[in-house]
Formats: C-alpha cells, sequence, structure tokens
C-alpha cells in the first residue's frame, strides 16, 4: 500500500499557487488528488466552479487555517476539517489564514451510486 509524506512531495509553483501532485507517488487514477500549500495575503486565483466538468470536491485542511467560500457560505477550517463542494456548480474559493496552510484536494464526477460508508452502519453494535 503505498504512502507519501507529504514533505518528501515537491511542491511546484503554478498561477494558482504551490501544489503537490499526489495521484502518481499513491497509484491513484478513479479521482484528482493534489495538496496545495498557501500563505496568508497570497493571492492564488483559485476561484472558480466546476459547472462544465461536474466534478464534486472536498477538501481537506492537515495543517494551518483557511478560509473558504462555497457558494454563499463561509467556513472558517483547521487541521482535520473536511470541507464539501458538492455542487458542481457552485463557485469555490479558499485562502490561508495562518502561515504555511496546507490543503489536500479531492476532486472527481459523479459515477455509478456506491454505498460508500455503508459498512460502517452495518459493522457497528447496535446503539453505537
Amino acid at each position: 500500500m503505498p504512502a507519501v509524506d507529504l514533505s518528501t512531495i515537491p511542491v511546484k509553483a503554478t498561477p494558482y499557487g504551490r501544489w503537490q501532485q499526489l495521484n502518481g507517488p499513491l497509484g491513484l487514477d478513479a479521482f484528482g488528488l493534489n495538496a496545495v500549500v498557501c500563505e496568508p495575503g497570497e493571492d492564488i486565483g483559485i476561484s472558480h466552479d466546476e459547472a462544465e466538468t461536474g466534478h464534486q470536491e472536498v477538501y481537506i485542511v492537515v495543517s494551518g487555517r483557511a478560509a473558504f467560500t462555497i457558494g454563499d457560505e463561509q467556513i472558517e477550517a483547521g487541521p482535520g476539517t473536511v470541507v464539501a463542494a458538492s455542487d458542481p456548480a457552485a463557485t469555490r474559493d479558499y485562502r490561508a489564514l495562518e502561515p504555511n496552510t496546507r490543503i489536500v484536494c479531492v476532486g472527481a464526477a459523479p459515477g455509478e451510486p456506491h454505498p460508500y460508508g455503508e459498512w460502517i452502519d452495518e459493522a457497528a453494535p447496535a446503539g453505537h
């Protein structure tokens, strides 16, 4: 099972921030997986929607703090917080609130319905 330490993955500067490509190192091709590293005040120009692609996206803050805008909703998030942009037409944007903020970004177009996570209900003892 591949695992990566984010501190060992090259950070590549783009017009949309400093990114780390994670699909290749992890051997994944079912969805997009990248990380972005950003600083307070850094303009990464990432505001966008996915109406054309139909992609849903999830953002996981792994260090620092970030402010997200998903459609009309404003969310502040710290390490361990997961933020979803489930409506592809919703404009999404984020910015760092603390130095060295790192966000793991996951995205893909919806596929066939799948009972992701339903096994947890089945495996959990009643009442938990």
